[in-house]
């Protein structure tokens, strides 16, 4: 499954697969009584676009079920053989 994500240096989406969970809390309620996903999402290939490993807050990908207003040319991943 791949994630969209955003390069925080160059503002840029791009698509991986290449990612893990990591600081996994499970759901929790924010102040409003939303729940949502307390964990962070690490990328385990370079990003396309300046060369780091980043890491996000779940909460802040894009969702990558459904959604027909993703982000416009996001860069795809190459398969590695």
């Amino acid at each position: 499954m791949k994630f969209v994500f955003i390069c925080p240096e160059k503002q840029k989406v791009f698509e991986s697969a290449a990612f893990e969970v990591i600081c996994n809390k499970g759901i929790a309620l924010d102040q409003m009584g939303n729940r949502f996903l307390d964990a962070k999402v690490a990328i385990n290939a370079p990003c396309p676009f300046c060369g780091e490993k980043h890491v996000y807050h779940a909460r802040e990908l894009s969702c990558p079920f459904g959604s027909s207003e993703n982000q416009e040319n996001p860069v795809k991943e190459e398969p590695h053989g």
